[in-house]
């Protein structure tokens, strides 16, 4: 049995390696791409803590609106989680994500949190499981002020601002919630 071992250990060895190896023309064809910094990136710190869902539909827009409209181009940190909101007042998920944020107030500084919540989101369900539009508008602002309320506990000094977000015929539609 030891001598089996000692073959197939081996053996994995020469595969693992021969797989390396046979990839060497590929290591030698790679390329270089450099994105230029934005204004200030090169410092670790930065003032402000966006916290969206992953759903891709609002991606691109999220981006435009935090570096166009809120001009914080280069000065944020991101953190993406499916549900966003819902991952914040949901008492099960909280501390997934307040281990995040703590993270980045530590480390990183942070002043201000900005929280993106959307509707249809596939967290809650869709906008099938408010039953109306109201209903939606109604329980995701709700969510969105108790998120606000959950991070002042403990963090009461941040600056925290709410928008939601709804895909129209026309674009992404961001309204601040107070």
């Amino acid at each position: 049995m030891r001598h089996f071992s000692k073959i197939l250990y081996i053996s994995f060895a020469v595969i693992a390696f021969s797989g390396c190896y046979g990839k060497e023309e590929l290591l030698l064809n790679n390329t270089k791409t450099i994105v230029p910094l934005y204004k200030g990136e090169e410092k670790s710190d930065c003032d402000t803590l966006v916290i969206t869902c992953i759903d891709y539909r609002f991606a691109f827009a999220n981006q435009e609106f935090l570096n166009k409209k809120l001009e914080i181009e280069g000065n944020y940190d991101h953190i993406s989680i499916p549900g966003s909101i819902y991952n914040l007042v949901n008492p099960s998920t909280r501390e997934i994500v307040f281990s995040k944020i703590t993270k980045f107030v530590n480390f990183h500084l942070t002043k201000r949190i900005v929280i993106i919540g959307h509707r249809d989101c596939g967290g809650y369900g869709g906008s099938s499981a408010f039953g109306s539009e109201i209903a939606e508008y109604v329980y995701l602002t709700t969510d969105l002020k108790k998120a606000k309320q959950i991070i002042i506990e403990k963090y009461p000094t941040l600056q925290i601002d709410l928008y939601l977000e709804t895909l129209t015929k026309e674009g992404i539609q961001f309204e601040k919630i107070k």
